[in-house]
Parts: structure tokens; C-alpha cells; sequence
């Protein structure tokens, strides 16, 4: 069993791999003692008890739980057999409890929570370098580290006569070149977490000099938006974790926006984008999607048929059993999900009902037409 403080595609992969039936856990763990916990636990013990999940497997999740209290927020985790392969803590989700024990973990909430915390990247910047925090997807807590340049002599001060304009250029020079070293480890960084959000904050002069540095593909490919505060410890830390979850909350919503407006103009014969059960399990089945959007009305009794390979899923059993497959059932979002992110597709949960949301609640933006 790993509790894993940031998740990744590659995590959420593993998971498919069981040979078992999983057991999918989310439950409350925010107790103040085991009594609290157990009662909250017991209701979905008996659930997966009555869906066919061993006592092994039920074991194995009630001394994780207990061993969780008191905790942050709702503890998601997979257990099969008698382990659970797979826990993480889900801070400020209001994830009611649930246990689901299928052929498929139930991932939907998870990947929805992830949505809202994704890795991102948060530097408070001067002329002499930047406190850095890294926030892999999914982690509840940073990671600090310090970036101090390479060069000591950043202020302008010095005598005025003849003199006055070589030490201006010193400074300036070493300003630039401590904040090519601090480019040099955002880049680093964003590029190890994939990251797609960074937040900078402090001297807008060193700003404006870490600009110049950062390379054309963040400028494409990442949001870099200004957070509040300096590097003194004047008390804007507390202030700015908070800007923190803001922007990333934001950044999230931004993104939800910008894929259904893609979606709408994909519509229609000849488009990329695909709406509808049927539709959608095609384009996974043909390894088109990029991006699979679920809205809260694809969650539901619907049902899809899936194969041993990352492909072969479809709405009806035949298609896969006439290619000599050997064929499971299971929801038709586990088993979409599933396909994507065994495809390297994105998943993304689209919140509340919305009038432009994909037909059936599930769609899909695809890398090519048909």
C-alpha cells in the first residue's frame, strides 16, 4: 500500500493492472476519534459487503481508515484482495461517502478533486533570487526550496561621479544573472511535474528581469499569473497561500470554460469534437481522444462492455466478443475513464449541469477527425 502525496497518469495507471475486482473507498476521515470514523465507515463496509468484496479487502480498508484519523478532509482509496494498492487525501472535498467494488476503481472523484488542485508552481522573486513552492497535482502541502543566484552585488548604491554608471551596469548584470538562475529551476520544475500554472509574486523589477528569461514555450503553454507579497517575513505567506488556492480554483474554471467552448465549435459532421455514449466510447476505441469530458448526469446506471486491451470498449458486448475478446462490464464512466487515461488522454469532470454541456453528459475533444 503507498499513500502517494501527489498523484500522477502514471499512479492512476497501476490501478488497472489488478487482476482483482477493486474496492473504490471515499469516506469523511475529518473525525476527532475512531468511534466517529467507524460510524461513518460502517454504512459503506456494508455496501461493499453486499456488492461481493471479501473480508480480506474489508479489513484491509477499516485499518486504513482508522489509521487516516483524525484526517484533512475525505480519504479516497482501492483496495483488492487484501491491500489496498492505492490512498490519497482529498483536503476540502465535499465528496459525500461512497463505496463502489467493480471490475473497474470508480475514479470519478478523484479526478475531480485533482481538477481543482492541480501541480502548479509558486515563486516570491528579488534581485537576489526566489523562495520557490512546489505543489505536485494533488499534494496538500508545498514543497519550499530557496534559489540564490549566482552573483552578490545587487545594489545600484555607489558614488556619483564617473564611476556611478559601471556600477549601475554591474548591478543590472547581476541581476539578470540571478534571475536566469531562478528561470532555470522554474523550468526545471514545471517540466518534472508538468505543470501548467505558475504564480509569481514580489520585486517587479526582478519580475520584469524573470520575464526576460522564462523561454517562449511557458509564455505558450503555461498560465503565469501575479500573486501579492514579497520574500520579508512580514506575515503575506498566510495571505498568499490563500491567493494560492484561489488561482488554482480559477485556473481550473478557466479551463473547464475553454473546453466546452472548444467542444461547441468541434460539433457537428467533419468536427473534433464528439458527444453521446455511443460516439464517445468510438472515438476511445479508435485511440482519437485527447480530452474526455464528463458532466454529473454521466454518472449513472449506463453501463459499457471493456476488453483486455486500452481500446477495446463499446456500448455492446458483441462487437468485442466477435474479435475473440473475453469481455467485463462495468459503468459507462469507469469504463471510458478507464480507456483515456490507458490512451494518455486528459480526463475532465465539467461540475454542475450545463446547457452547453456534451449530450448525455459525456464527450470528448479528439487528436483527428475520422
Amino acid at each position: 500500500m503507498r499513500t502517494i502525496p501527489g498523484v500522477d497518469a502514471g499512479a492512476l495507471r497501476e490501478l488497472f493492472s489488478s487482476p482483482d475486482p477493486i474496492a473504490s473507498v471515499y469516506v469523511d476521515v475529518r473525525a476527532t476519534g475512531e468511534q466517529d470514523a467507524l460510524a461513518r465507515w460502517r454504512p459503506i463496509g456494508d455496501r461493499l459487503a453486499e456488492q461481493g468484496a471479501a473480508p480480506a479487502t474489508l479489513s484491509a480498508l477499516t485499518e486504513r481508515v482508522l489509521g487516516s484519523v483524525p484526517g484533512r478532509g475525505v480519504l479516497a482509496a482501492f483496495a483488492a484482495a487484501d491491500d489496498v494498492l492505492f490512498a490519497v487525501d482529498m483536503p476540502g472535498s465535499a465528496q459525500p461517502g461512497l463505496g463502489m467494488y467493480a471490475a473497474l476503481p470508480h475514479l470519478a472523484p478523484l479526478l475531480a478533486w485533482l481538477q481543482d488542485h492541480p501541480a502548479l508552481v509558486a515563486a516570491v522573486v528579488d534581485r537576489a533570487g526566489a523562495d520557490i513552492l512546489v505543489y505536485p497535482s494533488g499534494a496538500a502541502e508545498a514543497i519550499g526550496t530557496v534559489v540564490t543566484g549566482p552573483d552578490d552585488e545587487i545594489e545600484r548604491n555607489a558614488p556619483g561621479g564617473w564611476s556611478q554608471p559601471r556600477y549601475q551596469r554591474r548591478a543590472e548584470d547581476s541581476w539578470q544573472h540571478n534571475a536566469a538562475r531562478v528561470a532555470e529551476t522554474l523550468v526545471r520544475t514545471l517540466r518534472r511535474l508538468d505543470a501548467h500554472l505558475l504564480l509569481l509574486a514580489g520585486d517587479v523589477r526582478a519580475l520584469q528581469y524573470l520575464d526576460e528569461q522564462l523561454p517562449t514555450w511557458v509564455q505558450h503553454e503555461v498560465v503565469v499569473h501575479r500573486v501579492s507579497g514579497g520574500r520579508s517575513q512580514d506575515g503575506s505567506w498566510s495571505r498568499r497561500a490563500e491567493q494560492i488556492r484561489q488561482e488554482a480554483r480559477r485556473a481550473a474554471e478557466d479551463e473547464r470554460a475553454s473546453l466546452l467552448a472548444e467542444l461547441a465549435e468541434g460539433r457537428g459532421p467533419g468536427g473534433h469534437a464528439v458527444e453521446g455514449s455511443r460516439e464517445t466510447l468510438a472515438a476511445l476505441a479508435a485511440g482519437r481522444v485527447r480530452t474526455l469530458l464528463l458532466g454529473p448526469d454521466a454518472v449513472g446506471k449506463r453501463t459499457a462492455w471493456f476488453g483486455p486491451g486500452p481500446t477495446d470498449v463499446a456500448t455492446r458486448s458483441e462487437p468485442l466478443i466477435q474479435a475473440g475478446m473475453r469481455v467485463q462490464r462495468g459503468p459507462l464512466v469507469d469504463v471510458a475513464v478507464r480507456a483515456a487515461i490507458l490512451t494518455g488522454a486528459q480526463v475532465r469532470i465539467l461540475g454542475p449541469v450545463r446547457s452547453d454541456r456534451p449530450a448525455e453528459g459525456i464527450g470528448a475533444l479528439c487528436r483527428f477527425t475520422t
